[in-house]
């Protein structure tokens, strides 16, 4: 699913952050963005940036 430091993008937002925390008990990950706040968010709400 998804691993510590992964790219993800959070909603349809254009925003692009970084795993710090997965949690699968609850299904949620805390992500961590590069002005360094971080947001807990569900697995639903979560893309995965595919490195071109």
């Amino acid at each position: 699913m998804f691993k510590k430091g992964q790219k993800v993008i959070v909603d349809f937002t254009d925003e692009i952050g970084a795993v710090a925390k997965v949690d699968y008990r609850y299904n949620q990950v805390e992500v961590k963005y590069p002005d360094g706040t971080y947001q807990v968010v569900g697995f639903h709400k979560l893309r995965k940036v595919e490195d071109q």
